[in-house]
């Protein structure tokens, strides 16, 4: 079988059990039939979970007694991970399909107009590095001091914020990981192999765990149990496009307001995304991070005195 048509009826399960967690063997096999035209056995079904759970590592739970499956919700990062992969693979196939007749496709969509694919080439040949132990060189833009940098370094990982994409790695000589855009690079190349112990690093790449976006040197470092009151009806927007995998949300059907809590280093990212929000959320707690979004409210109000 097409290696794509599997992925993509692995995603389409996934979704599934997200969508109607007990879901029983028989009501997935009739919604695939039903919904996605796709036939299939109890014992294809069966090796696609397998597959989910040891390819990919995703907590599959099978409840006896309700006879039906359950994706563990202390995983939940791992799924909306899993399906934020495969909306880029959806989407690259959508655009390799749409090449074949590229006049009308492109009449039939319209991309926004922005850098989000800038640098984009260099993912492939970033991530060969990264699985080689390679190290790199490149000339890294400093757009504020109109500057251009050389850099060595041992790249550890790939990661996507905002739809713009950075290499995380150890600059030569250094002992800290650091960021940069793919947007800003060029002159790219390998330098030989890495002369570093990747394994040290694992404790500061888990930082990002921690963290909405990139910058976890934020204040003094610390995670903090954060509230905010959400207006119901941008409470679905949250739970379609969580901030961060922490986020719970604790809503009833007759209250005009719900408590979204978080656990995570409260970063600028994170209070930009805060900020996005308007007059539909409210910091509750704690105390300081209320005080720094009013704080950046009254100041961008100056501008409008």
């Amino acid at each position: 079988m097409d290696n794509y048509k599997l992925i993509e009826r692995l995603n389409r399960i996934v979704h599934y059990l997200k969508d109607y967690p007990g879901i029983s063997k028989k009501d997935l096999l009739t919604k695939l039939a039903e919904n996605d035209r796709e036939q299939i056995t109890i014992r294809t079904l069966e090796r696609d979970i397998k597959n989910l759970r040891e390819r990919f590592y995703l907590e599959i739970n099978y409840n006896r007694a309700e006879n039906g499956y359950f994706l563990d919700p202390e995983f939940q990062h791992d799924v909306n991970e899993w399906i934020r992969f495969m909306e880029f693979a959806e989407l690259g196939h959508f655009f390799r399909s749409g090449l074949t007749d590229f006049k009308t496709f492109g009449k039939l969509v319209q991309l926004h107009q922005t850098s989000s694919f800038l640098g984009i080439e260099l993912l492939k040949p970033i991530v060969l590095a990264i699985r080689q132990k390679q190290s790199i060189q490149f000339l890294h833009i400093n757009y504020w001091e109109e500057t251009q940098k050389p850099y060595t370094i041992a790249p550890l990982m790939i990661r996507e914020y905002l739809n713009r994409w950075y290499v995380i790695g150890v600059p030569q000589g250094k002992e800290e990981i650091r960021t940069f855009g793919l947007d800003r690079i060029k002159a790219l190349k390998t330098a030989g192999n890495i002369e570093i112990k990747t394994s040290e690093f694992e404790k500061q790449l888990e930082q990002f765990h921690k963290i909405v976006g990139l910058n976890f040197n934020a204040g003094d470092g610390k995670i903090k149990t954060i509230s905010l009151r959400v207006y119901y009806k941008h409470l679905k927007y949250l739970q379609s496009l969580p901030l961060h995998h922490s986020q719970k949300i604790d809503w009833a059907s007759d209250e005009t307001h719900g408590t979204v809590t978080y656990h995570l280093i409260p970063n600028y990212e994170f209070k930009v995304q805060i900020l996005k929000m308007g007059s539909l959320a409210e910091v509750i707690s704690p105390a300081e991070l209320r005080h720094d979004i009013k704080k950046m409210l009254e100041e961008t109000l100056r501008f409008y005195q």
